[in-house]
């Protein structure tokens, strides 16, 4: 993992569908939030099948959201990037399907 710093008061994203990430890199703990387009300076966590995480009020503020842990601002990464890993992975795995019908025979 990128050795990042992490969000603070003053850096609230201001565009609406704007994602960030709490505790990025901690698959135990990580939290995926979303500033709200319809309801403006509100933060929503993505996934939250039960309403909001536990300990937060119903319309979470970034104050909430940098309460609950390191936050990280995600970004869309270009699309060769993408294209180029979804090919190199592709071949990958036609190597390794190649390889194990080979070990059959």
């Amino acid at each position: 993992m990128p050795d990042m710093k992490p969000l603070g008061p003053d850096d609230e994203p201001q565009h609406s569908g704007a994602v960030v990430a709490v505790n990025y890199g901690d698959y135990r703990s990580l939290e995926l939030w979303q500033r709200s387009g319809a309801n403006i300076g509100n933060w929503y966590c993505l996934g939250s099948e039960f309403g909001v995480p536990r300990g937060l009020p119903l319309h979470p503020h970034w104050e909430d959201v940098l309460a609950r842990g390191p936050v990280t601002l995600l970004a869309p990464g270009e699309k060769q990037a993408y294209a180029s890993g979804w090919v190199n992975g592709r071949r990958r795995l036609l190597q390794q399907i190649e390889t194990l019908s080979d070990e059959e025979s």
